[in-house]
């Protein structure tokens, strides 16, 4: 989750295509880096090829679309018991009706050729991490979903609500599930922001805020928010500011953050050279951190448990 893989705008990502005059296809290969645990990743992107909407190929980036599908997807994997291990890897089974009435009950809808392409490009864009600094260590060469199963147009016109479909998550995913470092947060809220900066901030607070208190505040940079998510993009500071600031907002109205306050950082000349925000949790978040801890503790003490005759896995 906090891997920067998914591009902002759609607009952008068309003028990038370059190609013969009227037939602009390709797009480079994207180049980011991002802090993780204080340990610097660089990331390589690698666009997928998929049928556009008129039926001509281009190549695409995923995007906030892709998050969302993938989202939605986890939650179906966690709520109806269609979360399964083929081989090495953890999965979900579904439908495209499932996906389809899920995305639409979080406001999200989309058609069924939106999704098939969506799925597509999770499946052929290519993410390769490596870890920087000193010797170069390569920690991921894959795909968001490694494999895709898709039941065909003519399949679920028969039959919508049973035309079974397959997605293996990414293996960082399954490698979180074996360590049990996953963690519990609002899917809800999540799903009903309207900025993907906003949707990027609620995962990393509950990731990363696990000791929220009235008394102990969260504390972070605009150049960090801009690094890390790769989100900010603006052509002026004080763009990537106002941008910032409303994704606080939209926090503020969903109840996550209690409020914030800001520190402007000038350098040379009196430029705007940084910020540091200090957020303030709300009660609401306070409480959901102590129940996601908790939870995080009880799976970790059940699965240390030994069962007579067996050993822990």
């Amino acid at each position: 989750d906090a891997v920067p893989k998914y591009f902002t705008n759609k607009r952008q990502m068309a003028e990038m295509r370059e190609g013969p005059e009227g037939r602009e296809i390709y797009l480079p290969t994207l180049e980011r880096e991002f802090k993780y645990q204080d340990i610097t990743y660089s990331l390589k992107i690698k666009p997928a090829r998929a049928e556009g909407r008129h039926g001509n190929e281009l190549e695409y980036y995923p995007s906030e679309q892709e998050e969302i599908v993938e989202e939605a997807l986890r939650k179906i994997a966690c709520d109806r018991l269609n979360g399964v291990y083929l081989g090495p890897g953890a999965g979900v089974q579904f439908s495209m009706y499932e996906l389809m009435e899920e995305l639409h009950k979080r406001g999200h809808s989309m058609s069924h050729d939106e999704l098939r392409r969506s799925l597509l490009i999770c499946r052929s864009a290519g993410l390769h991490i490596e870890r920087k600094g000193g010797e170069k260590e390569v920690l991921l060469d894959s795909s968001i979903f490694p494999t895709v199963m898709i039941s065909s147009r003519r399949e679920w016109k028969a039959d919508p609500k049973n035309a079974r479909c397959y997605v293996q998550f990414n293996p960082l995913v399954t490698a979180s599930i074996d360590a049990l470092t996953y963690r519990q947060f609002d899917y809800e809220t999540l799903m009903s922001y309207t900025r993907q900066l906003s949707r990027w901030f609620h995962k990393r607070l509950y990731h990363n805020y696990v000791n929220a208190g009235m008394l102990n505040s969260y504390n972070i940079l605009l150049s960090t928010v801009k690094r890390d998510s790769s989100l900010l993009n603006n052509a002026r500071i004080s763009q990537d500011i106002k941008y910032l600031e409303r994704v606080f907002e939209e926090l503020l109205e969903k109840n996550i953050i209690f409020g914030f306050e800001k520190e402007v950082r000038r350098g040379r000349y009196n430029q705007i050279h940084d910020v540091l925000y200090t957020l303030r949790p709300s009660l609401n978040f306070v409480r959901e951190m102590k129940r996601a801890n908790k939870r995080a503790s009880d799976i970790r003490t059940t699965s240390a448990v030994r069962l007579p005759g067996h050993k822990n896995m």
